[in-house]
């Protein structure tokens, strides 16, 4: 089926011996992060689980089965055409929220919050956040495809994109887990803003947004201090809630220009708490240096760019959209987590993408980049020809006269 009505071809991309039928650059980079994931976390693990498991592998073990899963389910992704969502966005939005709501009642409580179910069968945990906030950027795609130029109206067009972002940013928000809602209002932005939405829509939403957001923070007595210790206004930033901080600076600095060595990190010997999740950066600093950080974020950039050439190469309106919102996820998740790690971003939580120990971020993740393979699969002959290249929205499907006009 063609959305467009317009022929398209499955173009290859990268050398005669790695034509595979998809993007070969998006899927190295890809690997290559999964691969130093599962080395890092096997070197930032090891003393903790040998302390508190008696096994110094049993977590890399777990990362490794994990890295698998999500393997096959890229694979799995990469294989089934990524315009069979366009019909399913609705019902998997629906899906994801009532995960995330059945989870105030089947869920774990882990340190203090209720994020998780727990899957005795397979002895692991599943996160619905990660499922409903990639669930919404499937949504959105569709809902900007669907309502098309009425997208800029705002009763017809923005205001149930609003709504559904704010339901999930919502009940995110209520688990509490402020960093992920954060993180899925600022890809859901991206979206509106690349889809057409109008300005003063989006100020509105934000600073209503911003509002409710405040209010929610100040009813938890750690997340206000927390901020208020990264501005300044109050707290010592060197013990208590910002200890992480400053023991992830100390990491980043003792790494030097070529770090300490694999395995050599000192932070990790229960200095730097989450060092094998939500710090790992820090380790990416101590032990590979500057040298090594600046190769990870270079691989992440490429991942982004990369992504979001195959939209702009995309024929039809949906898939620009869907490849530009998994991009974005990618882009905000790493960007925010780097930026907590140097200190220039409050502690939310969030994982580095394909880096940190975990299963659900991971999984997800990897169907992500498996959707953007297929994506990259469908490129039209005139995506590659220099007439393509021409006015900034025809990527969008809107020529620069009709451009004009709105």
């Amino acid at each position: 089926m063609n959305v467009t009505g317009r022929t398209h071809t499955i173009d290859a991309s990268g050398p005669p011996l790695l034509r595979l039928g998809m993007d070969t650059r998006l899927l190295v980079v890809t690997l290559f992060l999964m691969a130093l994931g599962l080395s890092l976390v096997l070197s930032s693990s090891s003393f903790f689980a040998g302390g508190k498991f008696g096994d110094h592998f049993a977590l890399m073990r777990n990362h490794a089965a994990r890295c698998v899963v999500a393997l096959v389910v890229m694979f799995l992704a990469s294989r089934v055409d990524y315009r069979v969502y366009r019909r399913a966005a609705p019902m998997l939005l629906l899906v994801g929220i009532l995960l995330m709501v059945g989870v105030f009642v089947f869920g774990v409580t882990i340190r203090d919050t209720r994020r998780w179910y727990l899957l005795p069968l397979i002895h692991t945990t599943l996160q619905p956040s990660e499922i409903a906030r990639t669930a919404l950027v499937f949504f959105l795609a569709y809902w900007a495809t669907r309502t098309g130029r009425d997208f800029r109206s705002f009763r017809r067009g923005f205001l149930p994109a609003a709504v559904a972002i704010a339901l999930v940013a919502g009940i995110i928000a209520m688990m509490p887990n402020f960093g992920t809602a954060v993180a899925t209002v600022s890809i859901s932005l991206v979206i509106l803003f690349v889809a057409g939405a109008r300005i003063a829509h989006m100020a509105v939403f934000v600073g209503v947004g911003a509002a409710l957001f405040a209010l929610e923070v100040a009813r938890h007595d750690y997340v206000r201090e927390r901020i208020a210790t990264f501005l300044g206004l109050g707290g010592d930033a060197s013990t208590g809630l910002n200890w992480q901080v400053q023991q992830s600076l100390i990491a980043l600095g003792s790494g030097g220009l070529v770090g300490v060595g694999f395995g050599d990190s000192e932070q990790k010997l229960n200095w730097l708490p989450d060092a094998y999740t939500d710090f790992i950066f820090s380790i990416v600093g101590e032990e590979g240096g500057l040298l090594l950080t600046l190769l990870v974020s270079g691989a992440f950039l490429a991942l982004t760019l990369r992504a979001f050439k195959i939209s702009y190469q995309c024929h039809d309106r949906f898939g620009q959209l869907l490849g530009i919102g998994i991009s974005a996820s990618v882009f905000v998740y790493a960007t925010l987590n780097m930026f907590v790690a140097t200190g220039l971003f409050p502690v939310t939580g969030l994982p580095l993408p394909f880096l940190s120990y975990g299963g659900s971020a991971l999984v997800v993740n990897a169907f992500a980049v498996g959707v953007l393979l297929n994506l990259s699969r469908y490129r039209p002959k005139e995506a590659r020809s220099p007439r393509a290249k021409g006015h900034v929205l025809a990527p969008l499907g809107i020529s620069a006269r009709e451009g004009r006009a709105q």
